[in-house]
């Protein structure tokens, strides 16, 4: 792979990681004047306008074609857009925003999983005892330094539900393989406007029946500055970056800066005051030593299979 392609790929996905470690503390401040399922789809209304706009100008009309494969863009765009943002959102309202970012942290623990599914191919012991002891630090924090707390009803249906889209958006991030032919933004453009559209059958005619609140004129206009950082910061930038660092390094190290997000987001509230107990800072500590061990264990399996590969092609090309 390229330098300056790796290059891009960090970058992007640390740009992905602070965007992302700020969505959770900024959209929680805007859910006092609009509700979760209409922040959603003005998130992604902007955001897939904007999405729409770039690939027009870059590849043409031409880019917008499904290729006869709209119902699978449509639904890992659900997966990804409609179900992670919806329930991390409702998920949100009972859930703080520090504890919400690490659950984050059990993605690249998922995508071990989802990639062992699709692909058939076992992951190693020692990345799944690594993944195991990530998935103990994030309970870790869940229960306040007692991981048992997960399976006695501490982590809340609000966790239950950031969890599960997490699986969701795992599911759509690892779904980009299936479409080579397809650039970076093209992929998140399509999947983007499918999943909001998503988003307004479910929103709107909740909102009619009166099944959830129906924000005013004014009320988006005091969530002003909320929807443009979650429309443009968290959506525009950070899915196209995210999108990229997992084309441009592989699914399980793409998703290893997620585990930053909860970072970003305990700084934030550090910052406004929030005071770590010692058992949620030994949790982010054991989730960030499993992290850092697995990434490490990750480039050595792979620089060991790519000189064990070298070494057979030359021994082929000797023998020839």
């Amino acid at each position: 792979m390229p330098q300056t392609k790796t290059t891009t790929a960090v970058v992007g996905g640390l740009a992905t990681a602070l965007a992302f470690g700020g969505m959770f503390t900024v959209a929680k401040s805007a859910f006092s004047r609009v509700d979760p399922f209409h922040l959603t789809l003005a998130r992604f209304t902007l955001g897939s306008a904007i999405f729409v706009l770039l690939l027009l100008t870059i590849e043409g009309r031409t880019a917008l074609r499904t290729d006869g494969r709209l119902l699978k863009l449509w639904g890992l765009g659900s997966l990804g857009f409609a179900g992670f943002n919806l329930l991390t959102y409702v998920g949100l309202q009972s859930t703080p925003a520090p504890t919400a970012s690490l659950i984050m942290a059990a993605i690249p623990a998922i995508t071990v999983f989802v990639m062992w599914a699709r692909t058939g191919k076992r992951p190693t012991v020692i990345t799944l005892a690594l993944v195991l002891l990530a998935l103990t630090g994030v309970a870790m924090v869940l229960g306040n330094g007692n991981p048992l707390t997960v399976f006695t009803g501490g982590i809340g249906p609000g966790g239950l539900l950031i969890l599960t889209g997490a699986i969701g958006w795992v599911i759509y991030t690892t779904g980009a393989a299936g479409f080579p032919g397809f650039s970076v933004l093209r992929y998140t453009a399509l999947t983007s406007t499918l999943g909001t559209l998503t988003i307004a059958i479910v929103a709107l005619p909740a909102a009619a029946l009166t099944w959830i609140p129906n924000p005013s004129a004014a009320d988006y206009a005091a969530g002003w500055w909320q929807i443009l950082y979650m429309a443009i910061p968290a959506t525009a930038v950070a899915m196209l970056t995210f999108n990229h660092a997992v084309r441009a390094l592989g699914p399980a190290n793409g998703v290893l800066f997620i585990n930053l997000v909860p970072i970003t987001s305990f700084t934030i509230e550090a910052v406004r005051g929030h005071q770590p107990t010692t058992g949620e800072l030994a949790g982010v500590a054991l989730t960030l030593t499993a992290v850092i061990a697995n990434n490490l264990h990750s480039r050595r399996t792979t620089g060991n299979n790519s000189a064990a590969a070298a070494g057979t092609d030359k021994t082929a090309i000797t023998a020839t």
